[in-house]
């Protein structure tokens, strides 16, 4: 934060950039007054100073708009300091706000001086240009399909005449191709994930709801991984069960996992060693290494454990259950091992089960080395200085070195892609759609109650909040949730109904990891980025569509060419 002028604050925002605004502060005592704001979802019983404010004076500060704010301001009196008006505001993007102090802790209401600008509405504007697009381009194939329809139905009564006086009759040859043999709503729901991977990883506008949480709680971004992870799971169960009734030995498959697994975190160290200076500091962990250590794990397992053929009489109701209750124990273990780790482990100067970020966030600092607790101990006793290690400004202030896709996290994507394993038995061992639909619903309906138990049902709250960076068990069965949900929706209108084909998401959802890696090389490079001057959310926002426009239209050429790259 930083002072202005009062004649800034009220006339003019040409030095407020993103999530900014002006905040006039009127000091009535006739002492110095130090003020202090953080973020809400930071505080915990202590602020960060931020201005004195001098006696009888009228101080302006530019503040952040990104999260609700916490103020208050503290006073001498009688050689004591003590607290008044504790106070928490949302702010909005450019506005600007008046705050008066007085004497015997008299605070009046926060007042408006300025109208704030609207800094959604880019995104609603971007909204329905993407809904006027789709409108026309379905009225446009309504009508090329009309069309074609009449001028076939020509062709056919011409060519009925030419056949009266032939004897025989050629059948059409039906062709088929790599594509037409998918499940459609499978590569939808990928690339849709693929797609708001790319999408938020380029900065999603700048909004706030389109980055990662700061520590607790769920955005758009944190959905990305899991629904990822859990869409593989799902072509895993596909993938194993066709292999394996073509009779490829099970050893082999498990070593073709392998290999696919080893290639994958090939090319997340390759992405990683961008970042990195020297081999002294290379992150080992990432998105594509958690990807592929939690793919062969649960490949593996359903090479090793899968029924081709089963049949369980009265109980067929609950095959996709028994059908793999030897990967549900194991599952069952891992979450057990998981979370006994997670809040009975010693961890040096810290409470045992310690969930947060450290830095300031509680205690006023008591556990500031204590930052993901047991997790960010263990990736920082196993990989030292390999680990994420980007500087980013938080709003717990420094906090210790800790990797988001660290081991304790791999282990929870894990259950992650099982659950979409366990979906993937749905799809095949079911053969009605209101079979599949049903138990698809009640799993996103148990997954989700579980969830909401553990956290309280609140953003920040329960025995095991909900949380990303940590990937703790209540975010991954909200996630989890969500996915059964989503995948149940597509389900119904592309595969059963077939009142949609998925574009255009399903073109990209046939090259995942090509569009992944692709976006990662391409992030900082013309014709996918460029340098805005004077960014603002409209301009980031248009930005960062374009970039993600682009890689569907790359999908939509690899599509139209059968192109199918594997790993």
């Amino acid at each position: 934060m930083m002072n202005l002028t009062l004649d800034t604050c009220i006339n003019t925002n040409t030095l407020l950039e993103i999530d900014q605004a002006c905040f006039s502060i009127m000091n009535l005592y006739y002492t110095p007054v130090i003020f202090y704001a953080i973020a809400w979802d930071a505080y915990s019983g202590t602020g960060i100073p931020v201005s004195t404010l001098l006696p009888n004076s009228n101080t302006s500060l530019i503040i952040s708009t990104k999260y609700p704010l916490h103020i208050f301001y503290e006073v001498m009196e009688n050689g004591k300091f003590f607290e008044y008006c504790h106070t928490t505001y949302t702010f909005k993007e450019h506005g600007s706000y008046g705050w008066n102090i007085s004497a015997k802790s008299i605070c009046s209401d926060i007042y408006l001086l300025r109208e704030p600008t609207e800094s959604n509405l880019p995104i609603f504007a971007a909204f329905m240009i993407l809904l006027l697009l789709a409108i026309l381009w379905t009225t446009s194939k309504v009508i090329v399909r009309v069309v074609k329809v009449k001028l076939s139905s020509n062709i056919v009564h011409d060519d009925l005449e030419r056949l009266q006086d032939t004897e025989t009759v050629t059948h059409p040859i039906i062709q088929t191709t790599e594509f037409s043999t998918r499940i459609h709503s499978v590569d939808t729901f990928r690339g849709i994930a693929i797609l708001l991977m790319i999408f938020v990883n380029n900065g999603g506008g700048d909004y706030v709801f389109f980055k990662h949480s700061a520590w607790f709680g769920l955005t758009v971004a944190d959905l990305v991984l899991p629904w990822f992870a859990w869409i593989m799971g799902m072509t895993i169960t596909i993938s194993k069960r066709t292999e394996l009734r073509v009779t490829i030995s099970r050893m082999k498959l498990i070593l073709h996992c392998l290999r696919r697994s080893a290639i994958l975190i090939l090319l997340g160290l390759m992405i990683n060693s961008m970042d990195s200076k020297s081999l002294n500091n290379l992150r080992f962990p990432g998105v594509l290494q958690l990807l592929a250590v939690s793919y062969f794990v649960c490949a593996t397992l359903e090479t090793i454990f899968m029924k081709l053929y089963s049949e369980f009489g009265r109980f067929a109701m609950f095959r996709d259950i028994l059908h793999s209750w030897p990967q549900w124990l194991i599952m069952v273990g891992i979450v057990l091992t998981h979370t006994l780790i997670t809040f009975l482990m010693p961890v040096p100067n810290c409470p045992r089960g310690y969930l947060g970020p450290g830095g300031r966030y509680e205690y006023r600092g008591k556990y500031i080395n204590c930052t993901a607790g047991a997790a960010g101990y263990i990736d920082r006793s196993i990989f030292g200085d390999h680990i994420y290690s980007k500087a980013e400004p938080t709003i717990y202030g420094s906090i210790l070195h800790y990797d988001p896709e660290g081991l304790m996290n791999t282990i929870s994507a894990i259950f992650i892609v099982y659950l979409g394993v366990h979906a993937g038995k749905i799809l095949l061992l079911y053969y009605q759609c209101n079979s599949k639909v049903v138990r698809w619903l009640l799993w996103a309906v148990f997954t989700g109650l579980v969830a909401g138990i553990l956290c309280n049902f609140e953003m920040i709250g329960g025995v095991i909040p909900v949380s990303k960076r940590m990937m703790t068990l209540s975010y991954v069965l909200t996630c989890c949730s969500f996915a059964f949900l989503l995948h149940t929706i597509l389900y119904v209108l592309i595969d059963f109904k077939q009142v949609w084909s998925g574009a255009p998401f399903i073109y990209a959802g046939t090259n995942p990891i090509l569009l992944y890696v692709g976006h990662v090389l391409t992030k900082k490079l013309f014709p996918w980025s460029w340098h805005i001057a004077h960014p603002t959310h409209a301009s980031l926002l248009a930005m960062n569509l374009w970039t993600t426009s682009l890689w569907a239209i790359i999908g939509y050429l690899l599509y139209r060419k059968n192109i199918i790259i594997t790993i």
